[in-house]
Protein backbone atom coordinates (compact mmCIF):
# COMPACT_ATOMS: atom_id res chain seq x y z
CA UNK A 1 0.00 0.00 0.00
CA UNK A 2 2.97 1.96 0.64
CA UNK A 3 4.51 1.41 -2.63
CA UNK A 4 1.47 2.70 -4.29
CA UNK A 5 0.68 5.73 -2.46
CA UNK A 6 4.26 6.90 -3.59
CA UNK A 7 3.20 6.10 -7.14
CA UNK A 8 0.18 8.55 -6.47
CA UNK A 9 2.57 11.24 -5.34
CA UNK A 10 5.14 10.37 -8.17
CA UNK A 11 2.16 11.10 -10.00
CA UNK A 12 1.10 14.40 -8.18
CA UNK A 13 4.51 15.60 -9.17
CA UNK A 14 3.48 16.13 -12.78
CA UNK A 15 0.64 18.74 -12.06
CA UNK A 16 1.72 21.93 -11.12
CA UNK A 17 1.22 23.20 -7.75
CA UNK A 18 -0.56 26.31 -6.45
CA UNK A 19 -0.70 27.95 -3.23
CA UNK A 20 -2.98 30.64 -1.67
CA UNK A 21 0.14 31.98 0.15
CA UNK A 22 2.21 35.01 -0.85
CA UNK A 23 5.71 34.57 -2.05
CA UNK A 24 7.32 36.08 1.22
CA UNK A 25 4.77 33.79 3.97
CA UNK A 26 2.05 36.07 4.04
CA UNK A 27 -1.83 34.53 3.72
CA UNK A 28 -3.11 36.54 0.11
CA UNK A 29 -6.47 37.55 1.69
CA UNK A 30 -8.54 36.67 -1.62
CA UNK A 31 -8.08 34.63 -4.64
CA UNK A 32 -7.97 37.87 -6.76
CA UNK A 33 -4.32 38.92 -5.00
CA UNK A 34 -3.01 35.40 -6.05
CA UNK A 35 -1.94 37.70 -9.70
CA UNK A 36 -1.35 40.83 -8.12
CA UNK A 37 1.51 42.84 -8.77
CA UNK A 38 4.82 41.39 -7.72
CA UNK A 39 3.59 37.58 -6.97
CA UNK A 40 2.87 36.82 -11.06
CA UNK A 41 6.47 35.43 -11.30
CA UNK A 42 5.89 32.76 -7.81
CA UNK A 43 2.82 31.48 -9.90
CA UNK A 44 4.26 30.89 -13.39
CA UNK A 45 7.13 29.13 -11.44
CA UNK A 46 4.93 27.15 -10.17
CA UNK A 47 3.17 26.54 -13.15
CA UNK A 48 5.94 25.77 -15.48
CA UNK A 49 7.85 23.87 -12.90
CA UNK A 50 7.11 20.42 -13.73
CA UNK A 51 7.51 21.54 -17.69
CA UNK A 52 10.96 21.89 -17.13
CA UNK A 53 11.43 19.01 -14.83
CA UNK A 54 9.50 16.56 -16.58
CA UNK A 55 12.41 14.07 -17.11
CA UNK A 56 13.31 14.06 -13.46
CA UNK A 57 9.80 13.32 -12.59
CA UNK A 58 9.05 10.93 -15.19
CA UNK A 59 12.48 9.20 -14.03
CA UNK A 60 11.46 9.48 -10.33
CA UNK A 61 7.60 8.46 -11.38
CA UNK A 62 9.18 5.27 -13.35
CA UNK A 63 11.59 4.18 -9.67
CA UNK A 64 8.25 4.57 -7.98
CA UNK A 65 6.82 2.19 -10.30
CA UNK A 66 9.11 -0.29 -10.22
CA UNK A 67 9.23 -0.44 -6.57
CA UNK A 68 5.69 -1.31 -6.27
CA UNK A 69 6.39 -3.56 -8.76
CA UNK A 70 8.84 -4.65 -6.82
CA UNK A 71 6.77 -5.07 -3.58
CA UNK A 72 3.67 -6.52 -5.39
CA UNK A 73 5.75 -9.48 -6.12
CA UNK A 74 7.40 -9.90 -2.79
CA UNK A 75 4.00 -9.78 -1.32
CA UNK A 76 2.60 -12.49 -3.82
CA UNK A 77 5.46 -14.28 -3.23
CA UNK A 78 4.94 -14.43 0.59
CA UNK A 79 1.05 -14.94 0.23
CA UNK A 80 1.79 -18.53 -2.49
CA UNK A 81 4.69 -19.73 0.19
CA UNK A 82 2.15 -19.21 2.76
CA UNK A 83 -0.43 -20.67 1.07
CA UNK A 84 2.08 -23.76 0.09
CA UNK A 85 3.23 -23.90 3.49
CA UNK A 86 -0.19 -24.46 5.16
CA UNK A 87 -1.01 -27.01 2.48
CA UNK A 88 1.54 -29.21 3.17
CA UNK A 89 1.40 -28.74 7.20
CA UNK A 90 -2.36 -29.92 6.61
CA UNK A 91 -1.68 -32.61 4.11
CA UNK A 92 0.89 -34.00 6.78
CA UNK A 93 -1.30 -34.11 9.66
CA UNK A 94 -3.87 -35.39 7.61
CA UNK A 95 -1.37 -38.13 6.60
CA UNK A 96 -0.11 -38.73 10.06
CA UNK A 97 -3.92 -39.09 11.67
CA UNK A 98 -4.73 -41.90 9.34
CA UNK A 99 -1.27 -43.33 10.25
CA UNK A 100 -1.92 -43.11 13.92
CA UNK A 101 -4.89 -44.69 13.62
CA UNK A 102 -3.97 -47.73 11.70
CA UNK A 103 -1.08 -48.27 14.51
CA UNK A 104 -3.74 -47.75 17.31
CA UNK A 105 -5.62 -50.65 15.78
CA UNK A 106 -2.48 -52.57 15.47
CA UNK A 107 -1.66 -51.96 19.03
CA UNK A 108 -5.04 -52.96 19.94
CA UNK A 109 -4.50 -56.24 18.16
CA UNK A 110 -1.71 -57.15 19.76
CA UNK A 111 -2.96 -56.43 23.46
CA UNK A 112 -5.65 -58.59 22.73
CA UNK A 113 -2.74 -61.41 21.17
CA UNK A 114 -0.92 -60.67 24.45
CA UNK A 115 -4.29 -61.43 26.52
CA UNK A 116 -4.83 -64.11 24.64
CA UNK A 117 -1.77 -65.89 24.95
CA UNK A 118 -1.78 -65.06 29.00
CA UNK A 119 -5.32 -67.02 29.09
CA UNK A 120 -4.22 -69.78 27.20
CA UNK A 121 -0.51 -70.08 29.78
CA UNK A 122 -3.26 -69.87 33.20
CA UNK A 123 -5.17 -72.70 31.59
CA UNK A 124 -2.33 -74.61 30.39
CA UNK A 125 -2.46 -74.86 27.30
CA UNK A 126 0.76 -73.15 26.17
CA UNK A 127 4.04 -72.15 27.32
CA UNK A 128 5.13 -68.79 28.75
CA UNK A 129 7.45 -68.60 25.63
CA UNK A 130 4.34 -67.70 23.84
CA UNK A 131 3.11 -65.20 26.40
CA UNK A 132 6.65 -63.35 25.60
CA UNK A 133 6.84 -63.68 22.19
CA UNK A 134 3.28 -61.80 22.07
CA UNK A 135 4.71 -59.18 24.31
CA UNK A 136 7.43 -58.29 22.00
CA UNK A 137 5.25 -57.93 19.02
CA UNK A 138 3.44 -55.54 21.63
CA UNK A 139 5.50 -53.05 22.60
CA UNK A 140 7.24 -52.27 19.41
CA UNK A 141 4.01 -51.72 17.63
CA UNK A 142 2.71 -49.24 21.04
CA UNK A 143 6.32 -47.44 20.10
CA UNK A 144 5.63 -46.67 16.63
CA UNK A 145 2.23 -45.94 17.72
CA UNK A 146 3.97 -43.24 20.59
CA UNK A 147 6.60 -41.64 17.69
CA UNK A 148 3.36 -41.68 15.14
CA UNK A 149 1.22 -39.52 18.11
CA UNK A 150 4.42 -37.32 18.51
CA UNK A 151 5.33 -36.54 14.57
CA UNK A 152 1.36 -36.13 14.48
CA UNK A 153 0.93 -33.33 17.33
CA UNK A 154 4.26 -32.10 15.74
CA UNK A 155 2.82 -31.55 12.38
CA UNK A 156 -0.14 -29.69 14.70
CA UNK A 157 1.99 -27.07 15.86
CA UNK A 158 3.31 -27.01 12.38
CA UNK A 159 0.00 -26.37 11.09
CA UNK A 160 -0.94 -23.95 13.41
CA UNK A 161 2.19 -21.72 13.30
CA UNK A 162 1.80 -21.62 9.09
CA UNK A 163 -1.96 -20.54 9.79
CA UNK A 164 -0.11 -17.21 11.56
CA UNK A 165 -0.30 -18.77 15.44
CA UNK A 166 2.22 -17.90 17.38
CA UNK A 167 3.83 -20.92 20.02
CA UNK A 168 5.93 -19.92 22.73
CA UNK A 169 7.30 -22.52 25.50
CA UNK A 170 7.50 -19.21 28.18
CA UNK A 171 3.65 -18.46 27.55
CA UNK A 172 3.11 -22.28 28.29
CA UNK A 173 4.71 -22.41 31.37
CA UNK A 174 3.15 -18.93 32.43
CA UNK A 175 0.14 -19.72 32.36
CA UNK A 176 0.13 -22.92 34.72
Amino acid sequence: MSANAEVGAAVADFFPRISLTGAFGGVSPQVSDLFGAGRTWSVAAGLTGPVFEGLRLKNQYDANVALFQQAKAQYESVVTRSFGEVSTALAAYQKLAASETKQARSVAAFQEAVELANIRYRAGLSSYVEVLDAEQQLFPAENTLTQTRLARLDALVALYKSLGGGWSVESRQASR
